[in-house]
């Protein structure tokens, strides 16, 4: 197994800074189908980190939770 030379937090960072640049996802310097280009192509996807954190199965357990509880209450049926 091949160890890439850049670590996947700065491929990632790589990826958020050309989004933030105005770079096209089309800038992205890595291989297609390679793990770097995947990980470059998130970075540029989800700069802030935050649709990770919407999709993370603990938020959505507690969204659902909120959710059952906003139903239940005062002149609902």
């Amino acid at each position: 197994m091949a160890f890439p030379s850049t670590s996947p937090t700065a491929i990632l960072d790589e990826g958020r800074g050309a989004r933030y640049r105005g770079d096209p996802e089309s800038a992205n310097p890595h291989p297609q189908g390679s793990e770097e280009h995947a990980l470059w192509l998130r970075g540029w996807q989800v700069p802030d980190g935050s649709q990770a954190e919407a999709e993370s199965p603990e938020r959505e357990a507690t969204a659902a939770g909120r959710a059952g509880t906003a139903r239940e209450g005062p002149g609902r049926d």
